[in-house]
C-alpha cells in the first residue's frame, strides 16, 4: 500500500467534507459512517492494486532469464503487466 494509514483516513473525512458541501449528496447515515465507508473503499481498492503489483513482479520473475537480454527498463516492463493484468481483471489502475 502506498498510502499511510493516516492519510487514507484524512482522504476519507475530506471526501466526505466535500459531497457535504456539494448538497448534491444527501447521507441517509451519519457522516462518520458514510467516511468509514470511503475509507473501507480506498483500502480495498489500494489493496487489489497491490495484489496485482505482486502478480505482474512474480509474472517477471518468471520471464526473468528473457528479461535480461531485452533493452526494454524492468520498471517499464512491470507498469506494462499491471496494466495488462488489470485490464483482464477489469480495473482500473
Amino acid at each position: 500500500m502506498r498510502l499511510r494509514p493516516e492519510k487514507v483516513e484524512y482522504l476519507a473525512n475530506k471526501i466526505t467534507q466535500e459531497l457535504q458541501k456539494l448538497k448534491a449528496v444527501k447521507f441517509s447515515a451519519p457522516s462518520d459512517h458514510v467516511a468509514a465507508s470511503i475509507k473501507r473503499v480506498i483500502l480495498h481498492d489500494l489493496q487489489r492494486e497491490d495484489e496485482i503489483e505482486k502478480e505482474a513482479e512474480e509474472l517477471l520473475r518468471q520471464h526473468r532469464q528473457k528479461i535480461e537480454f531485452s533493452s526494454v527498463s524492468y520498471g517499464t516492463l512491470l507498469q506494462k503487466a499491471k496494466q495488462e493484468i488489470a485490464r483482464r481483471r477489469k480495473v482500473v489502475l
